[in-house]
């Protein structure tokens, strides 16, 4: 069952967070050292799913913030097996048609540091995107 009312309400609130972090970042950094739009929205959504996370789940590494980060793909790593490629595909639509914080419960049911890591980056990358077609980010 879709739920798109809530999917609107995380984005609005991802999109609110990364807004006051970018403003926050931009008081305390030069403009050379202010990590990208990119770099930002990670952490905002590592935030997000520390929060949201039931118990038992691991926690998403902590970013270092470089200056100017590689992109990470959009699709799940290379290196990872087709299995854990089709999880982290069927998280992130568990994400994008009901909420984060179904997808979080089945990960929590799964327990697989390396799969919440991957599902971070891939949902950063589609949510990145999605925010750039609204105009909210300029692509990089």
């Amino acid at each position: 069952m879709e739920n798109p009312a809530n999917l609107e309400q995380e984005i609005a609130d991802i999109e609110k967070r990364l807004a006051e972090k970018k403003a926050a970042l931009q008081e305390s950094h030069d403009a050379e050292e202010t990590p990208s739009d990119k770099a930002v929205l990670h952490e905002v959504v590592g935030e997000k799913i520390q929060e949201m996370s039931p118990q038992g789940l691991p926690t998403v590494s902590a970013p270092v913030q470089p200056v100017t980060p590689p992109p990470p793909p959009s699709d799940p790593p290379a290196h990872l097996s087709e299995d854990l490629k089709n999880q982290i595909q069927t998280l992130v639509n568990i994400t994008f048609t009901k909420s984060l914080a179904d997808a979080l419960k089945e990960l929590a049911k799964i327990e697989n540091p390396a799969l919440l890591d991957a599902f971070h980056d891939v949902l950063v990358d589609q949510l990145y995107d999605t925010l750039v077609e609204r105009g909210k980010l300029e692509k990089i």
